[in-house]
């Protein structure tokens, strides 16, 4: 028997999300793809393809389908989506009758028809429909659209940082940053090649960030312990750094941020200037869990900043919310 579900779909480059609402679930993995070159099949999605990165012989390929925030392969996203539906759904018969995609600010119509292209083939779908992650992020934040009042969310997730000013449910000023979680990986794996001829691989610096970065000296440095390869001996080697290497590693990417929220001040209103600096704004995504973006993000700008529980999770929330009520916010779909 075929059942009819609803279904809110957050691709990102670093992790995807998605959430059904008649099933109550919601599911979280890695945005990763492993393909045979050789037999020309998918072999792995999600926290299994993941896993085989650094480890894979070459003719197996593991691919990561959205670059920076966007869609650099269609085809692998298409495939991708289709094995992580089949993955949730197990041997359920379905059809999504509403499906609610989140895209990046700026998104290119070109991109946007073809969002809905490969989608559409995934199976199982009958309606997209397609909305901002700004929207998003305010929605899950908690924050209602359609009032007089300057919004401001800053999303920093894996591939990109969006800033956006929101007011009377439309978006006033937003700015892409190319500088976001991923950059911070690659930022710490470089600083370990530079400073100590050490080399890493990115899931590792990745998970030095989560387990140890902050933004602002909140806490004590401490030592750890970290293996991998050292250039000058030439062999397998563990070394001890400080967590105030790993502040110093991504500062740059920090500071790039922090800047780019200081543009979107620079191009208020004096009206929504003063909103914001009564009402503050909020951090949404991954790397709002950095330790002492709040106090760095108020000794900067002398306004408070907030991070919700589970900012990873405020565009997913969001989404859900427009799902239950597609009508009320069908203002917001860009189809």
């Amino acid at each position: 028997m075929t059942i009819f579900y609803d279904l809110a779909l957050d691709l990102g480059t670093t992790y995807t999300l998605l959430f059904i609402p008649q099933l109550n679930l919601l599911h979280r993995e890695p945005t990763f793809f492993a393909f045979n070159q050789r037999k020309g099949t998918p072999i792995a999605s999600g926290e299994e393809a993941k896993k085989m990165v650094g480890f894979a012989p070459s003719h197996i390929e593991i691919l990561q389908p959205l670059k920076d925030g966007v869609v650099v392969d269609f085809d692998h996203v298409s495939a991708f989506v289709r094995l992580v539906l089949q993955k949730v759904m197990r041997k359920k018969h379905f059809i999504f009758r509403n499906v609610l995609v989140s895209l990046p600010w700026g998104a290119t119509d070109t991109e946007r028809r073809a969002y809905q292209n490969q989608l559409e083939i995934s199976g199982g779908i009958s309606r997209i429909h397609l909305v901002q992650e700004p929207f998003a992020a305010a929605l899950g934040v908690g924050y209602t659209l359609k009032e007089k009042t300057g919004i401001l969310i800053v999303d920093i997730g894996g591939g990109t940082t969006e800033i956006a000013l929101i007011s009377l449910g439309g978006i006033v000023q937003c700015i892409s940053l190319k500088e976001a979680g991923n950059r911070m990986d690659e930022a710490i794996r470089e600083f370990l090649e530079l400073h100590y001829r050490f080399s890493i691989g990115l899931t590792f610096a990745e998970k030095i960030k989560q387990e140890h970065a902050s933004v602002y000296p909140v806490i004590p440095d401490s030592e750890l312990e970290i293996k991998g390869f050292h250039r000058t001996y030439r062999l397998p080697h563990t070394i001890r750094i400080s967590t105030r290497d790993i502040r110093i590693a991504i500062e740059p990417v920090v500071t790039r941020i922090m800047k780019g929220i200081e543009s979107i001040f620079e191009l208020m209103s004096p009206e929504l200037a003063v909103d914001v600096a009564k009402n503050g704004f909020s951090l949404a995504g991954g790397g709002a869990y950095l330790k002492g973006w709040e106090k760095r993000l108020h000794d900067y700008f002398g306004i408070s900043a907030h991070i919700p529980e589970s900012p990873h999770l405020c565009v997913i929330k969001g989404m859900e919310k427009i799902l239950r009520d597609l009508k009320s916010y069908s203002f917001l779909f860009l189809d």
